[in-house]
């Protein structure tokens, strides 16, 4: 299970098979809408809510808690 709050941009770049400098746009367009939807939320720069990020790239078999 993994346990990591923040998703980095070489998990983006691997998964979604884009380069470094698309993945980064990546990750500040789901920071830009989830902080749309939250204007609460935490945001690390350079890096995703993991949980965002997995419900955006449509994990499948994703448990909630």
């Amino acid at each position: 299970m993994n346990t990591e709050l923040f998703i980095g941009v070489d998990k983006v770049k691997s998964d979604l098979g884009v380069s470094r400098a698309k993945a980064y746009e990546i990750i500040k367009d789901l920071n830009r809408q989830l902080k749309e939807v939250n204007p609460r939320a935490v945001i690390v720069s350079g890096k995703v809510n993991r949980i965002w990020y997995e419900e955006a790239v449509g994990y499948p078999n994703r448990m909630v808690n």
